[in-house]
Formats: structure tokens, sequence, C-alpha cells
């Protein structure tokens, strides 16, 4: 029993390794270039290759530590750990330039605007 649970262990870190190192880094490109409009049709092509880089990026790693961690290998639990701790430094910045870059708040009126009826909207009054 013990053999066959190294044999999947060993088969789930390498899967995540290659993924992670191969085929994360080709989805983005693939995004990458899906948003440029001389390579492709910008629109929602680009936006499902980032979405699954993104996935994957975060995803393989968490699954990668929590296998390598328990069954005591060390340096793919480093190897791991670290991809993890980029992909989270990654989000962070994403969501603060998100924050950063959100956009102001439509204006009120800066004139007078007369209404019929008799009411009219005025700025300060």
């Amino acid at each position: 029993m013990g053999d066959l649970r190294t044999a999947w262990s060993s088969v789930v870190v390498a899967l995540c390794a290659v993924g992670l190192l191969l085929v994360v880094p080709f989805l983005f490109l693939q995004g990458f270039l899906a948003s440029i409009p001389v390579f492709g049709e910008v629109g929602d092509g680009a936006r499902g290759y980032l979405t699954w880089a993104s996935w994957l990026g975060a995803g393989l790693p968490l699954v990668g530590l929590v296998v390598s961690a328990t069954t005591r290998r060390r340096g793919w639990t480093w190897f791991f750990g670290i991809c993890l701790a980029v992909a989270a430094a990654v989000t962070a910045a994403e969501l603060a330039s998100e924050a950063r870059h959100a956009p102001p708040p439509p204006p009120g009126p800066r004139h007078c605007v007369e209404r019929s009826g008799g009411g009219n909207e005025c700025p300060g009054g």
C-alpha cells in the first residue's frame, strides 16, 4: 500500500510541476497574444485563456504543496510554497491596482436644470 501511495504522490507532484512550468505560461502567452488585435480577435478569447492561467497558477501550487508536504518531500514543498507565495503576491498586486484605478463616481449636475412643472435641480441648493 505504501508503494502505491508513493507512486501516486509522485505522479501528482510531477503533473503539478509540469503544469505550473509549461501549461500556465503557455495559457498566459495565448491570452496575451489573443488580446493583441494583430494576432487574434480581441474579446472573450483572451479572458478565457487568462482565467484558466490564473486558476491553474494558484491551484497547481496549492495541490502540489499539500501533496508534497504530506509525503514529506522538503524540496518540492519549498518549490510549491514559493510558487504559491508568488501567486498570492501577484493577486494582491492586481487587487490593489484595480482598487487604485477605480473610475470616479459620475458628477452631479453643474448647472441648474429646469423641469416642467416648476421644479429645478441646482447645485448646492
